[in-house]
């Protein structure tokens, strides 16, 4: 498998969902996590009726980085020691998106 999602994570009671994938490096650079993000900010809004959608990077990891900037998403915090990756804690950087904007 070269791809995955994680899915969803809604929170209806609070009208927000987080959003997770991963993709191995061979499928890399071809825009399937961006497609699929997209289809996902879709179903969130049109069929979920969320308001907020929130996802987390490791700080080093830029081209998913990239995908959420281009999905209308925003940078707004840092989560320190919340990845365990690598057997070493690491650093998350925070991201939102307000849907319907």
């Amino acid at each position: 498998m070269n791809a995955g999602f994680r899915g969803i994570l809604p929170q209806p009671h609070l009208r927000r969902g987080s959003v997770g994938y991963w993709i191995a490096s061979v499928a890399q650079n071809q825009g399937h996590a961006g497609h699929a993000v997209g289809l996902v900010l879709r179903v969130m809004t049109d069929e979920l009726g969320l308001h907020r959608a929130e996802a987390s990077t490791n700080l080093e990891n830029l081209p998913s980085q990239r995908v959420l900037r281009r999905n209308g998403f925003s940078p707004y915090g840092v989560a320190h020691s919340s990845i365990f990756l690598d057997g070493s804690w690491r650093d998350a950087l925070l991201w939102e998106r307000v849907l319907g904007d």
